[in-house]
């Protein structure tokens, strides 16, 4: 889940991306500054020690960065640094994803199975994903066995039950309802 602050540097350089026509290389971009400063627990240490100057971190970002990814993203890789917030370069990249892919008309939704998925059953359920939600759709799936049977789909904070287990919890509450 991405915090207000990761939002809104991640919004500002999106609408960047939008205005330059660069979104796809700069998202390539923050992906690549996502897994060398977040990924690395070693980089993740140095850039959040205190003890290290500003401009001794900012010599390591640009020394890994500077040919290599758009200005623009190095100049948010400078401010994060300055403000001490190279912690949330993470949550900056999942949501310049997440905008990205709104921007491209795709949603990804993560669907949850009792049983492992096989490739048909996958296809079925995005097309069935992409006719409900009017867009298209990146499939995530994950196998989660308390669920007994059928399926939960989670997009963008919206979940579709269609799961044994929500039908017995539904059921549940409107008997302790009576």
């Amino acid at each position: 889940m991405t915090g207000i602050i990761g939002r809104n540097y991640a919004r500002a350089l999106f609408e960047l991306a939008q205005e330059t026509a660069s979104m796809d290389a700069m998202e390539t971009d923050v992906r690549a500054a996502r897994d060398a400063l977040f990924t690395d627990r070693d980089v993740r240490a140095f850039l959040s020690n205190r003890l290290i100057s500003r401009a001794t971190k900012k010599k390591l970002v640009r020394a890994g960065f500077e040919s290599q990814v758009d200005p623009r993203v190095l100049d948010l890789l400078f401010l994060m640094v300055d403000r001490g917030r190279t912690m949330l370069i993470g949550e900056v990249a999942e949501e310049f994803e997440r905008l990205c892919r709104l921007a491209r008309g795709v949603r990804k939704v993560k669907v949850s199975s009792a049983f492992p998925l096989d490739a048909e059953e996958r296809e079925r359920i995005t097309r069935s994903l992409e006719k409900r939600l009017s867009a298209r759709v990146e499939l995530e799936t994950d196998v989660r066995p308390s669920l007994i049977g059928g399926l939960v789909a989670e997009s963008d904070g919206q979940e579709i039950e269609f799961s044994i287990e929500g039908q017995l919890k539904a059921l549940s509450s409107r008997l302790e309802g009576r």
